[in-house]
């Protein structure tokens, strides 16, 4: 996939995600904490990213793409999804050192996945501004829905 095919690639999660986000913010779990804004990082195996940022609250976009950003790093670098990472470390099923991470970079909370495109392609993938259950869920359904793409499960 050339650089052009990855940004309309991007593009397309994004507004599907975009389409996606007010069902998911009907929670009010989720409404209460993205408290106005969300946001989605992607990366390839190149390391050329893509960002959005969603909602109305500008310090609250900022602090999502942070940490959406960080998430998306996280597992471009390991190859796992945030939190399984975290629980593989903790356990002593993978060695820390072997990633050039070291604890307290950490992300600790889920929304990072791997995924690829239907080309075959890497992808990764991260959402916040929702429960990490919710940042994943939705990621699922805009691959469910766009076809483009498929999240890799743990």
């Amino acid at each position: 996939m050339n650089r052009q095919e990855f940004q309309i690639l991007c593009n397309n999660i994004a507004d599907e995600i975009e389409k996606l986000l007010p069902h998911y913010l009907q929670n009010p779990e989720d409404a209460s904490i993205s408290r106005g804004g969300s946001a989605l990082a992607i990366l390839n195996a190149k390391g050329e990213a893509y960002g959005r940022m969603y909602g109305d609250k500008p310090a609250r976009q900022r602090e999502c793409a942070q940490t959406a950003w960080k998430k998306a790093n996280q597992v471009w670098l390991t190859g796992y999804a945030t939190g399984q990472f975290e629980t593989l470390v903790y356990s002593q099923q993978i060695d820390e050192n072997q990633f050039g991470l070291s604890r307290p970079e950490y992300i600790g909370w889920i929304g990072g996945v791997e995924a690829k495109a239907i080309s075959g392609e890497r992808l990764i993938l991260a959402f916040s501004g929702m429960r990490g259950e919710q940042d994943v869920a939705i990621l699922k359904e805009a691959a469910k829905n766009l076809k483009s793409f498929v999240v890799l499960d743990w």
